[in-house]
């Protein structure tokens, strides 16, 4: 580690180069990606917090971190706006077993309100877990206490290679030690949070790692409660994500090796829906379709340069209704569009996420 450096360095880092817009309560909590709820039809809710990341993993889908190439903005929600539209959210699936899972694109380690904002989804009726997906390193022994007092049940371990030097490489920052890491995770279980790893396997890159890091887990006592200690994903290059050069398996490939892995160590490396307890759930409504036409209230930046997010109106102040948008426009009318009503036709919807360009 280089002294000195932290992953704050690397948030201030940030900071100095994009604009960080503060999500206010007045703005509604489904349709992007960049921040609020995201639902899939299932007992499953994602809440996404934030989009600041300090690691610059080589892999990485979203493109986050000080070393992104496309991003103009970064996202910090508002833990009560979050709060509201979740127990509402929840109400609308009128199940007993949701799961609210904290991810996103970015690092929900550092954001600041993540005890308060665990503690008030654990309050809410219907819930029965709380999980996150993290790297962890940002979080200490102090916060991990807090994080189990206010109910954190699970932390999904993003880890990649136990290798020092190597899990420097793939996290894209030198100041990335994973043998904190695991004792961090030493300290999680010890304080009743269960935990899983999930690495993305890179061929040619990593491929030694799965067979540490699956011994490592094993012997650490991870994946209670029926749950594999280690659950592998498989590389996929996105379109805005940054891409490794490696040779991409294809899914036969990839769960033949699972199947082989599981063989060889003795360890079930798979789980099904039932497995995880997942199962449908009444989805939110779809209020407005590919080709509609929508008013819409600018409000900022989006999280890519050449985004812009807006407000559908009228706002019927229901989150069950409300939907905020992802418009495509020219980055040199920003000036012009922040804070206008245009008209804009919707050209995608993929499970309540809008995109939309101006008419």
């Amino acid at each position: 580690m280089l002294i000195g450096v932290t992953w704050k360095d690397s948030i201030n880092e940030i900071e100095g180069k994009r604009k960080i817009i503060r999500v206010s309560e007045d703005v509604p909590q489904v349709g992007v990606l960049a921040f609020g709820l995201v639902d899939r039809g299932t007992n499953i809710i994602e809440v996404r917090p934030t989009t600041l990341c300090p690691l610059s993993c080589i892999y990485c889908s979203v493109n986050a971190g000080p070393r992104s190439t496309n991003r103009w903005a970064e996202f910090i929600d508002d833990p009560g706006a979050l709060l509201s539209a979740l127990e509402e959210v929840i109400r609308f699936k009128d199940v007993n077993d949701v799961e609210v899972h904290i991810d996103g694109m970015g690092e929900p380690g550092v954001y600041p309100h993540l005890v308060e904002l665990v503690r008030g989804i654990k309050a809410i009726s219907g819930v029965s877990r709380v999980s996150i997906q993290t790297r962890l390193y940002m979080l200490n022994d102090d916060s991990l206490r807090e994080l189990a007092q206010a109910g954190l049940d699970r932390i999904n371990l993003s880890v990649d290679s136990l290798n020092p030097e190597l899990a420097k490489r793939i996290s894209g920052v030198p100041w990335y030690d994973v043998n904190r890491v695991k004792d961090l995770v030493t300290h999680a279980l010890e304080l009743g949070i269960n935990v899983i790893i999930s690495p993305v396997w890179l061929p040619g890159i990593n491929d030694d790692d799965m067979v540490s890091i699956i011994k490592w887990a094993r012997e650490a006592g991870l994946g209670k409660n029926e749950l594999p200690p280690v659950l592998i994903q498989k590389y996929i290059p996105h379109k805005r994500g940054r891409r490794v050069k490696v040779r991409v398996m294809t899914w036969q490939e990839f769960w033949g090796k699972i199947r082989e892995l599981e063989n060889k160590l003795g360890v079930k490396l798979s789980a099904t829906n039932d497995g995880l307890n997942i199962h449908r759930a009444p989805k939110l409504p779809i209020p407005y379709d590919v080709d509609d036409e929508v008013k819409v209230r600018i409000i900022s930046r989006g999280i890519i340069k050449g985004e812009f997010l807006g407000v559908i109106l009228p706002l019927r102040n229901s989150v069950i209704y409300d939907r905020v948008i992802t418009v495509i426009a020219e980055p040199n009318m920003e000036k012009i569009l922040i804070g206008k009503q245009v008209k804009v036709r919707i050209i995608e919807n993929n499970n309540n996420i809008y995109i939309g360009r101006l008419i």
